[in-house]
């Protein structure tokens, strides 16, 4: 109570800089108070969004009704600006699309005044360029024709927009902005700066441009940690933000969301989208494995609901171990 009253005292111009400090996290705990307090939550957290995309002259309204429209997200550097402020600038807005609905974004941009700017593959072909690689079926980049603001439509292979962000090169980008809400799938670890590698493939050892990715974020200031241990059949883990052996869900209690609806405290994402990412595994014998991530896809339709780089690989006694932790988390 003395915290409500104290916070409805002070000036309009000291909330917002208190509150341009927050990160996701503690934005949502705010909301929770009451709903006046949810209302000025969302009421700012739409300015912020607004600031960013600012650059690339497109009004909050008209990309949220986009997103709406497409199914699509925003991810990247400016999905982790806004849920963990860090004074950076976006150099570019990163849309991330279902396959069959790349060519409508792609034209709706052109009527705001955006050309596509052709791709010319860089020879030799690096693993990062193979279609289909990390659950990305193309990225088309368009320019603005006045203010060379850039956007890059990342295209799904699946029905899903969020299949290439759940195989990004780190937790700390695993962050996106729907039409309904805010998303952060590794919260606590994301506000301090930290985060776990991802092994999307355990065939090819070097990604060049995953590699110079990470090489980015540790340049603007985070760190990487040591994922959980390997995972055997007789060592039980616990289900944590740090586990990287459990299937997650974006309505999972690790998730952290906050929805633009005043009136609800959750939002989901269709269609339903869940990943593993890739962790250890220590085999009978004692040795230690890794399984690469899989994304999976519930929807309607003949599209491929398993997503991964090399599907079919994993053998019967890794498969064997993560299905005693499925059952183990699930009593």
């Amino acid at each position: 109570m003395p915290f409500i009253t104290s916070w409805a005292r002070l000036p309009n111009e000291l909330k917002d800089l208190i509150f341009g400090y927050l990160s996701l996290s503690d934005i949502i705990s705010f909301a929770n108070v009451s709903l006046p307090f949810r209302f000025f939550a969302i009421k700012f957290m739409r300015h912020r969004l607004t600031q960013l995309i600012e650059p690339y002259r497109l009004p909050l309204y008209t990309l949220l009704l986009v997103l709406d429209r497409t199914n699509s997200v925003i991810s990247g550097s400016l999905a982790l600006e806004l849920v963990h402020p860090t004074g950076l600038n976006p150099n570019n807005l990163d849309i991330f699309c279902p396959n069959q609905e790349a060519d409508d974004l792609c034209g709706f941009l052109t009527t705001k005044g955006y050309f596509q700017v052709p791709d010319d593959p860089v020879l030799p072909l690096i693993i990062d360029d193979v279609q289909g690689h990390n659950s990305i079926e193309a990225v088309r980049t368009l320019r603005h024709l006045d203010t060379d603001a850039t956007i890059h439509i990342v295209v799904s292979t699946s029905s899903s927009a969020l299949a290439p962000v759940f195989a990004s090169h780190s937790t700390f980008v695993m962050n996106f902005i729907s039409a309904a809400g805010i998303y952060s799938c590794y919260p606590s670890l994301t506000e301090q700066n930290k985060g776990m590698r991802i092994v999307t493939d355990n065939v090819v050892d070097t990604q060049p441009r995953r590699q110079l990715d990470q090489a980015k974020y540790l340049q603007r200031g985070f760190s990487y940690i040591e994922d959980c241990s390997p995972l055997s059949a007789t060592t039980p883990h616990t289900y944590s933000e740090r586990c990287l052996h459990y299937t997650r869900t974006v309505t999972d209690p690790i998730t952290a969301v906050f929805p633009f609806d005043i009136f609800c405290s959750s939002c989901s994402f269709w269609p339903k989208t869940e990943w593993r990412s890739g962790c250890r595994l220590e085999l009978r014998s004692g040795e230690i494995v890794t399984a690469e991530s899989l994304i999976q896809v519930y929807c309607d339709g003949d599209h491929h609901w398993m997503h991964g780089n090399n599907l079919g690989r994993m053998s019967l006694q890794q498969r064997t171990i993560l299905s005693t932790l499925t059952a183990s988390s699930s009593t």
